[in-house]
């Protein structure tokens, strides 16, 4: 998995326009053929920064927007495509020249974000790119927030634990024994999370 930086990070969660299209940096993965030379053409025209990679590498360049699939090869090949579709590091487009069990399940196994199939036809990937990288964008906000909210709602509980230990060791009211994770964590310039986490490891090893 590739790591994103806070900066990575908020480019990305910044929706994309037309405008923006020269800045967005797509990979290419399909082995030399006519139509990956006219995708690869097309993405030019419209302004994409096209790189292109056979066999798929080991894993996706960092500050990559968008990963173009063939999918039969991959099939065919049983080729490995290393993929985190849980936590994708860019939008998943696939290329199919047919659809059959295996490819659909394939596609789902993915969860790519959208689907272009064989023979090309240029009209139509503009709107896929733009609405598959705006979704995607849009998820990744979502699942930022969840985190902050997730990270938030474990602090309230340490705190609680905390001082919920520090009122039965020292027989004080919930207000005393917060004053004191807060005093503590003044004197030492952390957080009150921090305090509480050192009060609770504690508390468990005695």
């Amino acid at each position: 998995m590739v790591s994103r930086s806070s900066n990575s990070s908020n480019e990305r969660s910044t929706p994309i326009l037309i405008k923006d299209l020269r800045n967005l940096r797509v990979l290419l993965l399909q082995p030399k053929s006519s139509e990956g030379e006219e995708l690869w053409q097309h993405l030019n025209r419209i302004g994409c920064q096209v790189q292109t990679s056979w066999p798929p590498p080991t894993e996706i360049p960092p500050n990559t927007d968008v990963v173009f699939v063939f999918l039969r090869p991959i099939v065919e090949g049983d080729i490995v495509l290393n993929w985190d579709a849980d936590d994708p590091p860019a939008v998943l487009i696939a290329i199919v020249d047919y659809e059959n069990p295996i490819i659909v399940e394939k596609v789902l196994r993915l969860r790519a974000q959208a689907v272009i199939g064989l023979p090309l036809r240029t009209f139509g990937i503009l709107a896929n790119v733009l609405l598959s990288v705006n979704n995607h964008r849009r998820e990744e906000r979502l699942r930022m927030r969840v985190e902050r909210m997730s990270a938030k709602l474990k602090a309230h509980r340490d705190i609680d634990k905390a001082k919920a230990i520090l009122m039965a060791a020292n027989n004080v009211s919930e207000q005393v024994a917060y004053e004191t994770l807060r005093e503590q964590a003044m004197n030492k310039r952390t957080t009150i999370e921090a305090i509480a986490m050192a009060v609770i490891n504690a508390s468990d090893l005695l």
